[in-house]
């Protein structure tokens, strides 16, 4: 992907667009979206309930 790539100009415009609605405050960004977890938290899922992590097959393991 290059730089001028159309996905990584849109990516830094939304980017910069969420910035400006709280004046390019980290802190008052990170506020926001301490409010929104707790506003949300029943429909938020956890990494963990995602993406769950499998043992490993053993046929791919390297003979010894």
């Amino acid at each position: 992907m290059s730089r001028d790539d159309p996905l990584v100009e849109e990516i830094r415009r939304r980017r910069h667009e969420i910035s400006e609605q709280f004046d390019h405050d980290l802190d008052r960004y990170f506020v926001h979206l301490v409010e929104f977890q707790k506003k949300y938290h029943e429909q938020l899922v956890d990494q963990i309930t995602v993406v769950k992590s499998s043992p490993p097959d053993k046929n791919l393991r390297p003979e010894e």
